[in-house]
């Protein structure tokens, strides 16, 4: 079998970092290039160097060399990052996968016409205990009426993230409104200071805390006038994450175009 090659986005960041270094320690697996942006002070410098990396390849600030090199580009990015490089991979028919969060409902359907191209992955969480998660909460809130049982939604995460709610939460969120057979957008309440009435019924609320180093924990709890139930995954560090968008590129260089979920790749790997 021939080597995957593999370029990161990103490839400085929190995400990148651990990304880059898998690929390294990866004997199936070649890493062609990482860049970031152009503002970035580390650019243009040696991984080693900048990142105490083992590896003499320089963090570019330009993502084209890098995308055209690869059979598969990561991207745990920005929206707009993200929506630049994956044009650039089109254009490059270069595979893509996507770890951002934050995007908009027109930035995802940019994403999808896109997929029309190549092969794209987007998940919002690349872990294989949340995507188990997510199919517990849908069956969970099919059958926890909301008649019954309200639902909450509360994730905890690093100082340093920027979207909130996380967009695993959101998923989370999705996850549940489709057990309940509504939209999320009808009943989602991301902020209740300003609310003066009691709890609507069917309503999910979300709460966010952002403090230290965490990787990532969500809840989804089930709230009954007799009894409560708790869905929970806390993620200890980032390697189940990064672990997942390996799997995922190692999946998605086998496509020839199409949009995929975590879901897609789990079902192949059983």
């Amino acid at each position: 079998m021939s080597k995957i090659k593999i370029a990161v986005a990103g490839c400085l960041g929190r995400m990148g970092q651990e990304i880059t270094k898998q690929i390294l320690n990866n004997v199936n697996l070649v890493f062609v290039g990482g860049f970031e942006h152009k503002a970035h002070p580390q650019k243009n410098k040696s991984l080693k160097e900048a990142a105490n990396i083992n590896s003499s390849i320089n963090v570019a600030d330009n993502p084209i060399q890098s995308i055209k090199a690869a059979d598969v580009l990561i991207d745990f990015t920005t929206p707009i990052s993200t929506l630049t490089n994956v044009k650039i991979a089109t254009s490059n028919k270069t595979a893509v996968v996507i770890g951002t969060t934050g995007m908009t409902e027109s930035q995802k359907k940019i994403v999808k016409n896109l997929s029309k191209k190549i092969p794209i992955l987007m998940a919002s969480n690349m872990s294989l205990g949340v995507n188990l998660l997510f199919s517990l909460v849908q069956q969970t809130a099919s059958v926890l009426k909301g008649e019954e049982y309200d639902i909450e939604i509360a994730e905890t995460h690093h100082k340093h993230k920027k979207d909130a709610p996380s967009g695993t939460a959101i998923s989370l969120g999705d996850c549940a409104s489709i057990g309940r057979k509504t939209k999320l957008k009808k009943v989602k309440v991301f902020d209740r200071t300003k609310k003066t009435a009691v709890r609507k019924k069917g309503e999910i609320g979300f709460s966010v805390t952002r403090g230290g180093e965490i990787a990532g924990e969500h809840t989804v709890s089930f709230i009954g006038k007799n009894d409560r139930l708790d869905l929970v995954h806390k993620a200890n560090n980032r390697s189940i994450f990064v672990n997942g968008a390996i799997q995922g590129a190692i999946f998605i260089s086998k496509k020839k175009k199409g949009l995929f979920n975590m879901q897609d790749m789990l079902n192949k790997i059983k």
